[in-house]
């Protein structure tokens, strides 16, 4: 396999990207009035920035048809059914790809991201500040604030807490005998953890981590609780205890489609009741991972059923967009569940008790390994040395990270806990670390127990375009995406109704396309 060029540094998307990316997205939910809202917001995040555009009589006719479409959708009811299923939705659908080919496709921007080679004869740390400094665009998560990444000097800090002390150029092995002590990786950035959204690196697009505190049940396996206040269809109200999210009566996600990446679902806690167009259903959670490649399209919807009339329901889990190469982004989709019970978990216990368990969704730690990933996945290729791994520290454990290979990522998302200690290096509670280096990482929890979610892989390299719920290289192949989706509905949708919850008495399960039923051991 040919070798990969070097990632730039990630920078969050701008507010006129992520209005076109949603815009795309309620196109995808047939919710033309939310799409030009979305499109609305997007001009102004366009006249707000002031940057010259070399068709600005464009913008002009744009901005004119665009509240035209809003005064006609005021009258008209232009959420309704009737209306999205007529002219209206048509109409709307060709002012957001115009919009997107207009403000959103630039030679190196977002829509179509370029991978700048790496330098010739140049280290890889330097390279990344060259990039970084060369304003070179990439691909992040869009995020309600501006995160905060401070660059981390070369040279490790004094440990605190309770890290291991940095290791010394040489290791006594026996009486009058030295090793060498491994070479150790350094603390490149560490970055604020803003909203749900936590930007990665090349191969990954983004996580999405969901932490709802759902109350009590009701009969309908929805809230037993007052939905007034809220924008059912899109309630993403970070500043609450728990949201609906697209869900109008089930918290969740609805059918929607996808094309051009991969989804990895790690349920810790409460249930998700997944459905989608190739005939594929399940419920799982409490430690259980879905795999989906949703390859040249598929259809499906992640809704979060609240069983327990009794007790609060709460829901804590990660979505992590994995993203496929171009040679593979039209394999036929693929459905995959690791339970819980099949997860390996590396516990290590230290000479004073103090315990850290490695949970393995991808790649191998310690002698362990996971269940093989789909077939088609960047994560399948042995190169790509990806890895998903969950690391819980009691106060003052420590694990040792392993060795990867040269231009592989790693990034380290503390996630609960107030202080950990990486690569010599404090960082505080909600704190991305990005790594630099092939060699060892020492991560150590401070005073408090943490638990810190690794993402780990080789780069594809490879341009990224991306609106709402479609991967491609191309804004071309956004567009054709779109229009396939319109056209032939991803392989329909086989379930009664866009938000389908199974029985509340049904635990973990899964029926494989074909109807090949799978339960946890």
């Amino acid at each position: 396999m040919s070798s990969h060029s070097e990632p730039e540094a990630p920078r969050p998307r701008s507010a006129l990207e992520c209005h076109l990316d949603e815009a795309v997205e309620a196109l995808s939910f047939d919710r033309p009035d939310w799409a030009l809202q979305e499109l609305t917001a997007a001009l102004a995040a366009h006249r707000g920035a002031g940057q010259p555009n070399p068709r600005p009589l464009d913008v002009d006719a744009l901005e004119r048809d665009v509240r035209r479409a809003v005064a006609g959708s005021a009258s008209s009811d232009c959420g309704g059914e009737d209306v999205q299923a007529g002219a209206s939705l048509a109409v709307v659908e060709a002012l957001v790809f115009r919009a997107c080919d207009l403000l959103g496709a630039h030679p190196e921007g977002p829509a179509d991201t370029r991978v700048a080679p790496r330098p010739a004869g140049v280290a890889r740390r330097d390279a990344l500040r060259l990039l970084a400094a060369g304003g070179v665009a990439t691909i992040a998560a869009c995020s309600p604030a501006a995160r905060r990444t401070a660059p981390v000097a070369a040279g490790p800090a004094a440990p605190t807490g309770g890290a291991p002390a940095a290791a010394s150029a040489t290791q006594t092995a026996g009486a009058g005998t030295t090793t060498p002590a491994p070479a150790t990786a350094v603390v490149r950035a560490v970055t604020e953890l803003d909203g749900l959204h936590w930007p990665t690196s090349d191969p990954f697009l983004f996580c999405a981590h969901h932490h709802d505190d759902y109350p009590q049940g009701n009969d309908a396996m929805g809230p037993a609780a007052s939905l007034d206040g809220r924008q059912l269809g899109r309630d993403f109200d970070e500043s609450r205890p728990w949201r609906m999210y697209h869900g109008a009566d089930v918290p969740g996600f609805p059918r929607h489609p996808h094309r051009g990446f991969e989804t990895v679902t790690v349920v810790r806690t409460g249930r998700l009741d997944h459905a989608d167009s190739m005939g594929a259903t399940a419920r799982y959670g409490g430690g259980d991972v879905q795999w989906l490649t949703a390859g040249g399209g598929i259809q499906h919807a992640e809704m979060f059923p609240l069983l327990s009339e009794a007790e609060p329901n709460p829901l804590e889990l990660f979505q992590i967009w994995l993203n496929l190469p171009a040679s593979d982004k039209m394999v036929e989709p693929h459905f995959t569940m690791l339970w819980a019970e099949r997860i390996p978990q590396v516990r290590l216990v230290d000479a004073q008790g103090r315990t850290a368990v490695v949970t393995l969704v991808a790649g191998r730690f310690d002698g362990a390994a996971p269940p093989s990933p789909p077939p088609s996945s960047w994560a399948s290729r042995p190169d790509s040395e990806l890895a998903i791994w969950r690391i819980e520290l009691e106060p003052g454990a420590s694990v040792r990270l392993p060795e990867v290979g040269v231009g592989v990522d790693r990034s380290l998302y503390l996630h609960r806990g107030d202080a950990a200690v990486v690569a010599g290096t404090r960082v505080g509670a909600l704190s991305r670390v990005e790594l630099d280096g092939p060699g060892v990482v020492d991560v150590a929890a401070a005073d408090t127990a943490v638990e810190i979610l690794l993402l780990q892989g080789r780069p594809i390299g490879e341009p990224v375009a991306r609106r709402g719920p479609f991967v491609m290289n191309t804004s071309a192949e956004i567009q054709q995406a779109y229009e396939d989706y319109r056209a032939t509905q991803f392989g329909g949708w086989p379930w009664a109704g866009d938000a389908p919850v199974h029985a509340r008495d049904r635990d973990r399960f899964a029926i494989h396309p074909g109807g090949r039923l799978e339960e946890p051991a």
